[in-house]
């Protein structure tokens, strides 16, 4: 029976506001990339898919390679479990990348049915409500109390870059905004362009500032963007100055009441600027813009942009040599986290890039396996600093699931850009586009898949951008919807069993306990070694010996595996066995735990009787195991 219009019309905005409902929860509750939110935000994702897919929809060349790649490549992330060297690890990147997915389709199945205006209009809400709880948060300490510590801005997303990456995709929106004489637009703009400067991301600037030029240059109304970047862009970097002089602001380790007392001195500067940008806006707006004057201030603005390129360039090739040489020899530390970084090109990443390089040539194939890197960078890193990604999307894929899997990737991106293309001739589309492309760039330098607050809401922007018009009179497809829901559940329930196991393994206080938490996840070496250290405390010390090296077996390239059974080995006096695996736990990370001056490794080779190293007797002191 087919749907009346009224009906269409009302599924059609409960869709919508669903839709919304869920960008709202990844934006704000998806807790950096814990496991926890992503199982009811992923469930949330993948059960509203199914839902929405009841109602018939057209899927163009863009779509189809846009969702068969996304969902291609949740499906070859499974696959790595196979030969991965963390095949607990790979479990979740595949769950992750699956929800990411189900964002991608709910936004082709919205974005049939919804305009590109109202798209684009609820994402600057949802982008301003972010950039003002930013800002709030920075200005109360009560809601963000990690400040005290580190400044960079980064609540809610709880990673700086992240938070950088979603200003820079709200920039071509806020330009939108202004383009149609809005005066929210330049507020927004003013409000992204503060919170941008407080993450301290440098790419994060350049992109915001590309994505700027982008707009301009393929918008009709580019004298708007220019007086909204003038507004919104001065008085954001103005403000940002005023914060600079607030160690309670932009200093790292300050006491609480330092961080109140110019947290309210912030938040009226910020109050302050707003206004200025709204009264500044407001009194633009009221201006007409001749023909001739709009012409004149598009020449002058190209000849401006075109000195400002010219001279980029020449600093450019002036300091290559020491850019060049600061990025590609980074320090054996973390680079600092102050406002300092602006001028400066230092980063690891280079040497991130070579390891997830090297892994790659010696699995061209399939990868190490989906989020291995963490593995990897143990083995070859050079440093303390530990990294669970090489910060470059592309190069991850490359890394951990061969050439498939970067081909995948590749396919995703191809058919997201192709979407932002196609709409590029609407004002809103083109917005939307550019904030699409914006994330796909900033891909190359972090590690944006595993965080489901970018990721999310933005491959539902790219979903909208490949769909195309619903048909007007269709059966409604019961069947079908009832087999995604069925495969909803399903997979709500591969996101919940880590979760689950990790809960119930930190509240056991027996084996059985432990066995249980190990029966949710059964790739999980933390179970294994847990109910392993239970059954050892008991007496069973044959079936220890037996989960030890099941630990070993599934993660054979672990250093930490190979740590416990030594740990084992050596609290038996079991000295040759002790060595050896302490030994290929120091081979896999030679800056772990058994890489402790007289630790278990120093003293287990002593005790079996190898007379080399420092001189670590069975008395000496270590940390426990």
């Amino acid at each position: 029976m087919l749907a009346s219009p009224a009906v269409r019309a009302a599924g059609e905005r409960v869709g919508e506001l669903a839709a919304a409902v869920l960008a709202f929860c990844a934006l704000f509750f998806a807790g950096g990339h814990a496991t926890a939110p992503l199982v009811w935000i992923g469930g949330l994702a993948l059960v509203l898919a199914a839902l929405l897919v009841v109602a018939p929809t057209r899927l163009d060349a863009p779509a189809v390679l846009f969702l068969g790649a996304l969902f291609g490549l949740a499906v070859w992330s499974g696959l790595t479990t196979l030969w991965s060297m963390s095949p607990d690890t790979s479990w979740q990147f595949t769950n992750r990348s699956l929800v990411y997915a189900a964002f991608g389709l709910v936004g082709v199945l919205v974005g049939s049915r919804v305009s590109r205006g109202r798209l684009a209009g609820t994402a600057a809400f949802l982008l301003a409500l972010l950039a003002g709880w930013a800002l709030l948060a920075k200005c109360v300490p009560a809601l963000y109390s990690d400040y005290g510590r580190i400044a960079r801005l980064r609540a809610p997303v709880e990673y700086w870059n992240e938070l950088a990456l979603l200003c820079d995709a709200g920039v071509p929106l806020a330009l939108w905004l202004a383009a149609r004489r809005r005066i929210e637009g330049v507020v927004l703009l003013y409000l992204l362009v503060l919170t941008l400067l407080l993450t301290y991301s440098r790419f994060g600037v350049a992109l915001a500032c590309a994505a700027a030029a982008v707009w301009i240059v393929f918008s009709r109304e580019r004298v708007e963007g220019l007086a909204a970047i003038a507004l919104g862009g001065g008085i954001g970097a103005a403000v940002f100055g005023v914060a600079l002089a607030l160690p309670g602001i932009t200093s790292d380790g300050q006491s609480r009441v330092t961080r109140a007392h110019d947290g309210w001195i912030f938040a009226l500067v910020v109050l302050a600027g707003a206004a200025v940008a709204a009264t500044a806006a407001r009194l633009l707006r009221d201006r007409e813009i001749t023909r001739e004057r709009r012409v004149r201030v598009e020449r002058v603005a190209g000849v401006a942009a075109l000195l400002l390129a010219v001279a980029g360039l020449a600093v450019s090739i002036a300091y290559a040599g020491r850019i060049w040489s600061e990025f590609t020899n980074p320090a054996n530390t973390q680079v600092v986290n102050t406002q300092t970084r602006f001028g400066s090109a230092k980063s690891n990443r280079w040497t991130w890039w070579e390891e997830a390089w090297h892994a790659f040539t010696r699995h061209p194939g399939g990868g190490t396996g989906a989020g291995t890197f963490e593995l990897t960078n143990q083995m070859l890193r050079h440093s303390p600093v530990v990294v669970d990604e090489p910060h470059n999307t592309p190069l991850q894929f490359l890394s951990e699931t061969g050439i498939v899997g970067l081909l995948l990737y590749l396919g995703v991106a191809a058919g997201a850009l192709w979407g932002a293309w196609r709409a590029r001739r609407d004002p809103a589309g083109l917005a939307l586009g550019i904030a699409v492309a914006v994330f796909f760039v900033h891909g190359i330098v972090d590690k944006d898949w595993n965080y489901v607050a970018t990721c999310g809401p933005l491959f539902l922007v790219a979903g909208a951008l490949v769909a195309s018009p619903a048909p007007e009179r269709a059966r409604p497809r019961l069947l079908l919807a009832a087999g995604a829901l069925a495969f909803a559940l399903a997979a709500t329930y591969s996101l919940a069993a880590p979760w689950l196991s990790d809960r119930a393994l930190a509240s056991a206080t027996t084996a059985a306990e432990v066995e249980h938490a190990h029966s949710y996840d059964p790739l999980s070496v933390d179970t294994l070694i847990e109910w392993a250290t239970f059954e050892d405390a008991t007496g069973n010390i044959d079936r220890a010996n037996e989960l030890y090296l099941q630990a070993v077996d599934l993660e054979p390239q672990n250093a930490r595996t190979w740590y416990a059974l030594g740990a084992f080995y050596y609290g038996h006096k079991l000295w040759r066995l002790a060595y050896d695996a302490l030994n290929n736990s120091y081979t896999y990370d030679r800056f772990g735990l058994a890489a402790q001056p007289c630790g278990l490794l120093d003293r287990a080779r002593w005790n079996a009787g190898f007379r080399f190293g420092p001189n670590c007797r069975a008395g000496a002191r270590s940390s426990s195991p």
